[in-house]
């Protein structure tokens, strides 16, 4: 069973969504949590800790993360390039005109949605403060979790929408999406099921309830409805969705928006309310984690820290190195079995061999001994080769200047004598002799060594075949 967590991090508000599926089925949202933060939001790894105690498990989780809109800055560009080395190039030049802050204190990413057919390429451009995200990854560090993507709101919102709404032909082409937070709300421009802009408006459902805050929300709506609507001159969107807090607020925008705006109005119900029985959720949008709950697009915007990146790759290596060790231990493994069983044929083998030489000899009786007398018979057989040969021929070769004290003989193998001369000269004379005769050619001397016996020198000397 496979759990998805989404977890959005708002300014007072930690929303958490388990999404469970099994197998080929396609899964359902299981669980809701809400928890809120203290005064200091940066304080998020307590709450965070009990959203996961909740859930009942840590590990063997697919967790993403969501960044409210309010938190990003997005723009639209278009860029004269289909190239995504030449656009990344361009959006690093960009990037540090769009907001307030150094290179070095920023994280952004982008979404292109596609060449428009003449010179550009119409790029999504979302940029998030670095400390915003280091905060939420040190959290998620000090409970040994490594979140699977930073994402941002707005694609989540439309990823529900595409889920929720059961009339997919009212989803084509381009339309609108107001979602309404606690704090917040945002106007979207959907085209072709993709962002194609976003605008915040600083109102949310807590404010609405007094009339000077309903004004000024219909005020900054009625702005971003014309920024937008401008935005895809030929293609105008024609159909407005109302998400997330939308009690307060269905009553004061459909007259409006349908008269004003000409735009058709329709709400979309959150369904899963019996999974929650707070009254906070009144006022708050679930949108957009229920939308990564359900789906995830791989070019969907998207947030890497360069340590999580990190962490990331030496966590992927950890694995490498642990599937390695184990492949090779079973390698190891089976080539020493393998070894044993070869070493035990080969001992079988030879016992087999050694039981039946055995059991010939037995069965030959006295043939094994006859045919040993016969091998040292062989060795006599041929007379030019037998020891005795050997012997009278070097004595009678041996002259007087040369003593003999050993004769060395082994059949088929090497002949050797030793002995000794009152000069070198001599035994030179007598190797040089020796080697006149077929019997002895190849005789040399392995060793001469003069030395004083008794007051007399001679020299000690061996003559082998080499």
């Amino acid at each position: 069973m496979k759990k998805r967590v989404v977890i959005e991090f708002s300014e007072r508000w930690l929303k958490a969504v388990v999404f469970t599926s099994s197998g080929i089925k396609q899964g359902s949202v299981t669980k809701i949590i809400l928890e809120p933060l203290g005064e200091d939001a940066f304080f998020i790894a307590e709450p965070l800790s009990r959203i996961f105690k909740q859930i009942g498990q840590k590990s063997n989780l697919e967790v993403t993360i969501v960044l409210s809109r309010n938190k990003i800055t997005v723009r639209q560009l278009d860029l004269p390039s289909r190239d995504p080395t030449e656009i990344e190039s361009m959006l690093g030049l960009h990037v540090i005109r769009q907001v307030p802050y150094p290179k070095e204190e920023i994280v952004w990413s982008y979404q292109n949605l596609g060449f428009d057919g003449i010179s550009n390429s119409h790029i999504i451009l979302a940029i998030v403060h670095r400390e915003v995200l280091r905060n939420i990854f040190n959290a998620f560090m000090s409970l040994n979790i490594l979140p699977e993507a930073m994402t941002v709101s707005s694609q989540g919102v439309i990823h529900y929408l595409f889920e929720a709404v059961k009339e997919k032909a009212s989803l084509g082409g381009a339309f609108l999406v107001l979602d309404i937070d606690y704090n917040f709300s945002e106007l979207l421009l959907v085209n072709n099921q993709n962002l194609r802009s976003s605008v915040v408006i600083s109102q949310g459902a807590e404010q609405l309830s007094g009339e000077e805050e309903k004004n000024k929300f219909l005020d900054e709506l009625k702005q971003a409805l014309v920024v937008l609507n401008n935005d895809i001159p030929d293609r105008k969107a024609k159909r407005i969705f109302l998400a997330g807090a939308t009690g307060e607020a269905e009553p004061l925008l459909r007259d409006t928006l349908e008269k004003e705006f000409n735009l058709k109005f329709q709400v979309v119900k959150f369904q899963e309310t019996k999974l929650i029985g707070l009254k906070d959720t009144q006022t708050l949008s679930l949108s957009a984690v229920m939308g990564f709950s359900y789906k995830r697009k791989k070019d969907d915007i998207c947030f890497t820290l360069p340590e999580a990146q990190i962490e990331k790759e030496m966590k992927q290596k950890i694995k490498q190195l642990f599937s390695l060790g184990i492949s090779l231990t079973y390698i190891f493994i089976l080539l020493g079995a393998l070894a044993l069983l070869r070493i035990g044929q080969l001992q079988s083998y030879r016992d087999k061999l050694n039981f039946r030489i055995a059991k010939l000899k037995q069965d030959a009786g006295g043939i094994y001994d006859v045919a040993q007398k016969a091998k040292v018979l062989r060795q006599y057989q041929n007379p030019e080769q037998s020891v005795v040969n050997y012997i009278y021929e070097t004595n009678r070769l041996s002259p007087d200047s040369i003593t003999l004290t050993n004769i060395n003989w082994e059949w088929q193998k090497n002949f050797s004598v030793r002995g000794y001369a009152a000069q070198m000269s001599n035994i030179s004379s007598f190797v040089k002799e020796l080697n006149n005769y077929k019997l002895f050619k190849g005789m040399q001397a392995s060793y001469m060594r003069r030395r004083k016996i008794k007051g007399t020198e001679r020299v000690d000397f061996e003559i082998a075949e080499k």
